[in-house]
């Protein structure tokens, strides 16, 4: 039941998990088995209503990996999500209803970040064109290759769909360099886009810099805190997924770099459980 009490204008949900070796993500852990969050950010609009970054999984996500071949999307990554833990629910609780959500900004085309979005029947998606582009050209095993999903998109997707780089360009202030180029995506300086290449074609981080302590929710730029702030690699291995490896180290390498230059920048990576237990009750 709704308790009454909005969420604060910056929070952060998380909405399933899925389970995976913990080596693969970080080269100096262990081959062991640990919970990866799926972790959603709701921001609040200064003109009103919500925008979320992502949407994490939702139990439709077992509906389309029933069959082959992506039914190897759900072996190679266990998903467990409870019917509370689903996005529209969480909000609900905090009286949030999904026509308030406005904006659903979508940092890359992977299932585990698209899985809610057909729950928002009147929400407008922010993405970068060549995300969509990349996702759309592909089907069968060479989608499943790339951790695409062509049935978790609503058929009136391109109705509703804002592309980032139709939006203002902007210059970006010394203190988050090394990056130095995001778009203004409503034109009022609340929210920028930042290109994160490497993970996965047109992958985008979100930065709020008008917020206290300036969030930066950067999907999988990175996996853990520990990565950028130690800058270690991801094993070889997982490369397999991503759109350019080398493009995804000199991004962890800049991240690395931005952390250690402004540490009151909150880097936020999607699937980090230790960034999402210190963020979770702000």
């Amino acid at each position: 039941m709704p308790n009454g009490k909005k969420i604060s204008d910056f929070s952060l949900l998380k909405v399933g998990h899925c389970v995976h070796l913990e080596a693969m993500v970080l080269t100096d852990a262990k081959w062991k088995t640990c919970q990866f969050p799926s972790v959603v950010g709701v921001l609040r609009l200064p003109q009103g209503g919500y925008m979320l970054f992502d949407t994490g999984y939702a139990q439709r996500f077992n509906y389309v990996t029933q069959s082959f071949p992506q039914r190897f999307y759900r072996w190679l990554t266990p998903m467990h999500l409870s019917s509370e833990d689903e996005l529209h629910y969480q909000l609900q609780s905090k009286d949030i209803d999904v026509s308030e959500v406005k904006y659903i900004f979508i940092s890359h085309f992977h299932a585990d970040h698209i899985a809610g979005i057909k729950d928002f029947p009147g929400a407008k998606f922010v993405c970068s064109k060549v995300a969509y582009e990349s996702f759309i050209c592909r089907a069968g095993v060479s989608a499943l290759i790339k951790g695409y999903i062509r049935d978790l998109l609503p058929e009136d997707f391109e109705k509703r769909v804002v592309f980032i780089e139709d939006t203002k360009r902007v210059v970006l202030s010394g203190k988050l360099s090394p990056f130095t180029i995001a778009y203004d995506l409503f034109n009022d300086s609340a929210y920028f886009a930042i290109d994160l290449p490497g993970h996965a074609y047109g992958h985008m981080g979100l930065l709020s810099p008008a917020m206290q302590g300036s969030n930066f929710l950067i999907g999988d730029a990175c996996w853990s805190e520990r990565a950028y702030k130690k800058n270690i690699k991801p094993n070889r291995i997982a490369s397999i997924i991503m759109s350019n490896y080398e493009s995804y180290l000199c991004t962890l390498n800049e991240l690395s770099r931005l952390h250690e230059k402004n540490k009151d920048i909150n880097i936020i990576p999607s699937h980090c459980m230790t960034t999402f237990e210190r963020h979770k009750h702000e």
